[in-house]
């Protein structure tokens, strides 16, 4: 399988990479620059040629979550569900 894994050099998405490729996934790391996860719609530019995608990525910088509250929604609320329908517009 062809997994793409948004948020890959986080501490959860470091794991699912390695974890999927011993098991002999083909996972496909996206990192912080590769997808603009503020950028609403933008997001579902590139989620095609996957069988799977899994989201890792999240705003976890809570002393500044507060004050940037428009860009911790974006990334932690609103990313999410532009990743789900373009999976789901994709299939996968």
């Amino acid at each position: 399988m062809r997994i793409l894994v948004i948020g890959a050099n986080g501490q959860v998405g470091t794991e699912l990479i390695q974890a999927g490729a011993e098991i002999g996934h083909d996972m496909v790391a996206s990192q912080r620059g590769d997808l603009d996860l503020s950028a609403g719609a933008e997001v579902l530019v590139g989620l095609t040629g996957f069988d799977g995608v899994i989201n890792a990525a999240a705003y976890t910088a809570v002393d500044t979550a507060e004050s940037d509250q428009d860009l911790a929604r974006a990334v932690n609320t609103d990313a999410p569900g532009a990743i789900a329908r373009a999976c789901a517009a994709a299939s996968l």
